[in-house]
């Protein structure tokens, strides 16, 4: 199966995605689209770099390089020909369920926390909520967490078919 995440490499984020790849039992094949501004090394599995693609794909709203990201995107989604996205955060988010929904393709989406909840700003806090209900379109969510899953369900209103909790962890360092 071949997998493509999209989302900025940056902080957590970046340890996420990379655990994730780094510790999957299974034998899936991965692409990463990150971010043009994200500065970390290269994801590596059994020993080779994992295939990404840079993109147009900022934190901040802006409707023209937003567009931008979603046709890049597109075209390396319609390029690799992957049978599931998993989109990361509010932005990856945004584009990856747009890109998945026009393709088809099976897509997921891990909020690590929903950036309604991370504004003091009531208009801003509406307007994310809008757009995460507007792109909500045909993608799955995958909470990391129990909360996150009921705040994707009752404000977000995802269904209870299309939402799901992966309790990821970690590796314990002493097992390292």
């Amino acid at each position: 199966m071949k997998i493509l995440h999209i989302g900025q490499m940056i902080g957590g984020l970046d340890i996420y995605i990379r655990n994730t790849i780094l510790y999957s039992e299974c034998e899936n094949e991965y692409v990463i689209v990150r971010g043009d501004m994200d500065d970390n090394r290269p994801v590596e599995r059994n020993g080779k770099a994992v295939k990404e693609y840079r993109i147009s794909l900022r934190r901040e709203l802006n409707i023209w390089r937003d567009t931008k990201a979603i046709v890049q995107a597109l075209r390396i989604v319609v390029r690799e020909h992957p049978d599931l996205i998993h989109c990361h955060s509010a932005k990856g988010g945004i584009v990856g369920r747009i890109v998945g929904f026009i393709t088809r393709v099976p897509t997921y989406y891990t909020p690590h926390a929903f950036s309604f909840l991370c504004t003091q700003s009531r208009l801003k806090r509406k307007l994310y909520l809008c757009i995460e209900r507007m792109t909500r379109l045909e993608a799955h969510l995958l909470a990391c967490s129990e909360s996150e899953c009921m705040l994707g369900k009752e404000l977000v209103h995802y269904s209870d078919e299309k939402a799901h909790v992966w309790s990821n962890a970690i590796p314990d360092a002493t097992n390292i």
